[in-house]
């Protein structure tokens, strides 16, 4: 396996060192194109997210590929050269395909299990089709970490359960409402995390968001922001699997009001709506949202008082509130009215706790996933080479020989016999003389990737493969 990885982590390196080699915007295509004009790689990718910088190559005339990685991105960026490569890693031949193969499979991420690598892997792999630095070797090795990505996604549970406080307030409102399709939101505070959470709602279906901070503009543009996100199918989750239900709504399910999904009649068109007011417009607008994120960064409660006590009661509807600031924006007295419902950033901390421990539970499943997936890629790897090729060729045809000499050796005299022995050998001589001639000529002039694609070839052509040359 002629295939190189080097890159620089959050395994290997602190953010401040990583960001120096982060390639934002359209660096990794300037890269890969540079890559492509000077021909040091027969094939490259590159793989850039918040937690990695990866080059993945099939090395051709590059003698020091760490060196002239490092130095192309230096000019890209305009950086100082790096002396010190110490935090980078360089994984060769199968280290460096099982190094991607956990990448896609979510083992090697921050956060184990998480899914947006999978879609940053299939990203880099089209830039690298656009400046065309991907063949044999690295289509193959993509594909088939793609497929490992989505076997560990659909055969183990590695990714199930939120493990952020954003989005376990998100799985929070899940889980008490059956549906959040058109459901109402107001987020308090413009924060990131705030904010993060607002994002993951509008995309699981939420309806009409009001964003409430104390800076009017700032409000306005998480406002703008949500309405440009497209709302994805809500995923029903199983209320009754105990790997993601939250023990403390037990009680509260059953209290909650039969008509607490107000889901669309049939036929009704959802409306997607995002408005800003400011904090102390919250009693007039609080009474007419299902759920409430409070995320400010607030040193004193910001909802308290008689307005929103008053505000709450003639509601008229069950109000999930989920406080996730420190110092808390809720007054924990609010949970005491019949219709409102407060969880708080503990107990999101115990979700996000229990869906770690699932996760890391699930790795061992995963890489058996990966350990099946390398070796039957190993194996195809294997078959690319050229002499081992040329002789399962003469295998093959020299057991068709002897299969027809069988078949109609009887009918000839012992003199005749031999004969037509010659005559069938010294046609299947002639018949391989050309491809076997070609394959051996690629041994001298051919590049590495050219050879493995004939080999392919050969091997598809006359249905050799999953054939192994004879010791």
């Amino acid at each position: 396996m002629n295939i190189t990885a080097i890159g620089i982590s959050h395994h290997t390196a602190p953010v401040g060192v990583r960001e120096a080699f982060a390639l934002p915007g359209d660096l990794p295509l300037r890269l890969l194109r540079a890559f492509k004009a000077e021909d040091a790689f027969e094939e490259a990718l590159v793989l850039d997210t918040c937690n990695r910088t990866e080059v993945y190559f099939v090395a051709n005339k590059c003698d020091d590929p760490m060196g002239y990685l490092l130095g192309h991105i230096a000019r890209l960026k305009s950086i100082p050269a790096v002396t010190d490569t110490s935090a980078f890693y360089h994984h060769q031949g199968a280290d460096a395909v099982q190094h991607m193969f956990r990448v896609a499979g979510a083992l090697d991420s921050q956060i184990v299990g998480e899914h947006q690598i999978l879609g940053q892997l299939k990203g880099a792999y089209r830039l690298a089709l656009e400046a065309r630095t991907t063949g044999l070797l690295l289509n193959k090795l993509l594909h088939w970490a793609f497929r490992v990505g989505k076997r560990a996604q659909s055969e183990t549970n590695l990714g199930r359960g939120s493990t952020s406080i954003a989005q376990a307030a998100v799985e929070l409102a899940q889980q008490v409402f059956a549906s959040l399709a058109g459901k109402s939101v107001m987020l308090v505070g413009a924060g990131e995390t705030g904010a993060l959470a607002a994002k993951a709602l509008v995309r699981v279906g939420a309806g009409n968001v009001v964003v409430a901070n104390r800076s009017l503009d700032r409000a306005r543009k998480v406002a703008e922001s949500l309405r440009t996100l497209q709302p994805e199918d809500a995923v029903a989750l199983d209320l009754e699997d105990p790997s993601i239900r939250c023990p403390a709504l037990l009680a509260m399910l059953e209290m909650l009001p039969k008509d607490i999904d107000r889901r669309p009649a049939a036929g009704e068109k959802e409306r997607f709506a995002a408005r800003a007011i400011e904090l102390p417009d919250i009693p007039q607008a609080i009474g007419d949202v299902d759920l409430v994120i409070c995320a400010t960064g607030a040193p004193d409660m910001v909802l308290t008082g008689k307005e929103i006590t008053k505000a709450l009661r003639r509601a008229g509807r069950s109000v999930l509130i989920v406080d996730i600031a420190v110092p808390r924006d809720v007054d924990p007295k609010l949970d005491k009215l019949s219709n409102v419902f407060l969880y708080n950033i503990d107990d999101l901390d115990r979700i996000v706790s229990k869906n770690i421990a699932t996760r890391e539970l699930e790795v061992p499943r995963v890489e058996a996933i990966i350990a099946d997936e390398f070796g039957t890629f190993a194996a195809w790897c294997d078959s690319l080479e050229v002499i081992p090729t040329i002789k399962i060729l003469q295998e093959y045809f020299a057991e068709i020989q002897q299969a027809e000499i069988k078949r109609y050796g009887g009918k000839f005299s012992d003199a005749d016999r031999e004969q037509l022995e010659q005559f069938t050998r010294s046609l299947c001589n002639k018949i391989l003389h050309q491809p076997i001639a070609f394959l051996r000529s690629l041994s001298d002039s051919a590049s590495l990737s050219q050879r493995q694609a004939a080999a392919d070839f050969i091997r598809s052509a006359f249905r050799l493969k999953g054939r192994k040359d004879k010791p």
